[in-house]
């Protein structure tokens, strides 16, 4: 019963075994221990088991082990499964690239703009080949200048210094005839 007990069976053998959990709540779930996670003391803080579907899929339910009221094995494990290779992790390694994935993720969506058009989005992705762009609402802003809805470079950009509206327009007109080009 619970975390202490299930540590006391010496639960790393039991890896591979079909169990049977009733939780506090009176959940019935039932499923293959697939790993266990040892806490302060040498106690089980949870457990997650593995359950095969139908479909050739798998859920892993991840169980803590305090809403653990009852654990019943239907049947051993097949194998030693505590014996079998299992490659070593480096959570460090996996954390540093979980930090990575995250702030590329944001990056990203920093880059799609909200409730604008498929022609904005090109526009902006234009621009951002070769110039730092943000958004604010539909506007483009481009090195200290704006780029207003319908985002034409002759008409629709603001700014104060006269050489960068131009330049930013001239790289607009470039990419914009550059894409017309491959499309057409």
């Amino acid at each position: 019963r619970g975390g202490g007990a299930m540590a006391q069976m010496g639960i790393e053998g039991m890896l591979g075994a079909q169990l049977r959990i009733v939780t506090t709540f009176g959940e019935e779930i039932e499923g293959e221990l697939f790993c266990v996670d040892i806490g302060s003391g040498n106690s089980v803080s949870s457990v997650v088991l593995c359950q095969r579907l139908d479909t050739g899929h798998v859920n892993y339910k991840w169980i803590k082990a305090n809403i653990i009221r009852e654990v019943t094995a239907t049947a051993g494990p097949t194998t030693n499964a505590a014996d079998e290779f299992q490659p070593h992790v480096d959570l460090r390694q996996v954390d540093a690239l979980a930090k990575k994935l995250e702030e590329s993720a944001a990056a990203e969506a920093k880059r799609l703009g909200v409730g604008v058009s498929e022609h904005a989005q090109e526009v902006f992705d234009a621009l951002s080949k070769t110039m730092e762009a943000t958004w604010e609402g539909e506007d483009i802003k481009v090195l200290g200048v704006c780029i207003k809805k319908p985002y034409d470079p002759v008409w629709n950009i603001i700014g104060s210094d006269e050489k960068v509206v131009e330049r930013v327009a001239k790289v607009l007109q470039s990419e914009l005839a550059r894409k017309k080009k491959n499309a057409g």
